[in-house]
């Protein structure tokens, strides 16, 4: 009697388990999750934190739709002083009028400073210039040679 109760939970964790697999694989298995100051979810797939990144960069993950002004939303690098080094706009793929998650991609290319190490920034857009809505994530990367 006992194994017949253990049966269901046994299908809900493996339905679990193969539903976050399927997620991860989907996106290389590759995606860090980042909280910004607000307290919102983000997830980049590329790259990840701690890569080393060469030129162009390219920048994938999910965003809340609300990040984005007109399906685009900024992203830079910064060296390890914090001095830009590049910027581009990010574009949401699908629906972006929308709090629910999307999906977006980016390409920078750049020129390597000289630091070793810096960041790339994806900033929520702000057309209102107000500061208390501003919001971001940092990924911390290296630059290739």
């Amino acid at each position: 009697m006992r194994a017949r109760g253990l049966f269901p939970l046994l299908i809900v964790v493996l339905a679990a388990a193969g539903a976050y697999w399927y997620l991860e694989s989907s996106n290389g298995g590759t995606s860090t999750h980042f909280q910004s100051k607000h307290g919102v979810s983000v997830t980049v797939t590329e790259p990840r934190s701690g890569d080393t990144i060469a030129s162009p960069l390219k920048v994938r993950g999910v965003v809340p739709g609300s990040w984005s002004f007109e399906a685009s939303f900024p992203i830079e690098i910064l060296d390890a002083d914090r001095k830009p080094v590049a910027d581009t706009f990010a574009t949401i793929s699908g629906d972006w009028m929308t709090e629910k998650p999307v999906k977006f991609t980016a390409s920078l290319p750049f020129h390597a400073p000289v630091s070793d190490r810096g960041f790339v920034v994806i900033h929520k857009a702000n057309p209102s210039g107000d500061q208390a809505t501003d919001d971001a994530v940092e990924i911390p990367v290296r630059f290739g040679s």
